[in-house]
C-alpha cells in the first residue's frame, strides 16, 4: 500500500510540474500577396527540343489580404528554367526581407501542368523556424521593355507558421 500511495504521489508532482513547461506554439497566419518584378535572364542553350535559361530577378511586394502580412517586402529570386517536349518548368530561391530587415528565402518550383509552389526553407529574425506553403500564378506580364528581361506580375495565396 504505501508503495502505490509513493506512485501516486510522484505522479501527481511531475503532472503539476508539466503545468509550467512552456510547449511551442505557432502563430499561423493567412496570406495573399501580388509580387511584382523585374528580372534578366541568359540562356544556355535553345533550340526547337529543348530551351535552358538562368534568371535573376528583384521585386516588391504588395499585400491583398486584410492582415497585410508581407507588405512592402522587397525580394532578390535567381534559378534556372528548362522546356522540353513543349513542357516548361523551373527551380527557384527568393530572399523576402520586410521593411524591419527580417527575411525569409523561399525555395520557389513549378511547371506548366501543376503551377507554381513555394516553401520557406530559412528564416531570420521574427521569421526563425518558419513553416508554410504557398501557390502562384502569372495574373500580368509586359512585353519586355529590353531584350533579355522580363516584367510582371504574380499572385500568391498562403499560409506560415512561426513559432512563438
Amino acid at each position: 500500500m504505501f508503495h502505490r500511495k509513493n506512485w501516486i504521489a510522484v505522479t501527481i508532482v511531475i503532472l503539476g510540474l508539466a503545468m509550467f513547461v512552456p510547449l511551442a506554439e505557432a502563430q499561423r497566419q493567412e496570406h495573399e500577396i501580388i509580387m511584382c518584378y523585374a528580372q534578366t535572364y541568359n540562356v544556355l542553350h535553345s533550340s526547337p527540343e529543348v530551351a535552358i535559361t538562368g534568371f535573376e530577378g528583384k521585386g516588391i511586394i504588395q499585400s491583398t489580404h486584410s492582415n497585410r502580412l508581407f507588405d512592402n517586402f522587397t525580394y532578390h529570386f535567381v534559378g534556372a528554367s528548362k522546356m522540353l517536349d513543349g513542357k516548361s518548368s523551373f527551380y527557384g530561391l527568393s530572399k523576402n526581407m520586410g521593411p524591419d530587415g527580417d527575411f525569409i528565402v523561399w525555395e520557389i518550383y513549378g511547371d506548366s501542368e501543376s503551377g507554381m509552389t513555394s516553401k520557406p526553407i530559412f528564416g531570420a529574425g521574427k521569421w526563425k523556424g518558419v513553416k508554410g506553403e504557398s501557390k502562384g500564378k502569372l495574373i500580368t506580364g509586359g512585353k519586355p521593355i529590353v531584350q533579355g528581361t522580363l516584367q510582371g506580375c504574380q499572385k500568391w495565396v498562403g499560409w506560415t507558421e512561426v513559432p512563438k
